[in-house]
């Protein structure tokens, strides 16, 4: 199947609410029953990216990363 055979995938404002949840794409392709590719292209369709963040290295050790 196709990442628009999926109705979570096909609804843009569903796969937002989901990756804004915070969830992984395997937890997504998991709960949706589809490949992690099919999640993968449908970010990339819908351009949607995750969120990157940028610390310095002084906050990541205050943070234990």
């Amino acid at each position: 199947m196709i990442w628009y055979d999926y109705p979570e995938l096909r609804d843009k404002e569903t796969l937002l609410w989901m990756l804004r949840k915070g969830m992984t794409r395997e937890e997504i392709a998991e709960v949706v029953g589809c490949p992690v590719s099919a999640v993968r292209t449908a970010e990339l369709r819908h351009t949607l990216k995750k969120p990157v963040i940028i610390m310095s290295d002084e906050l990541r050790q205050k943070l234990k990363l």
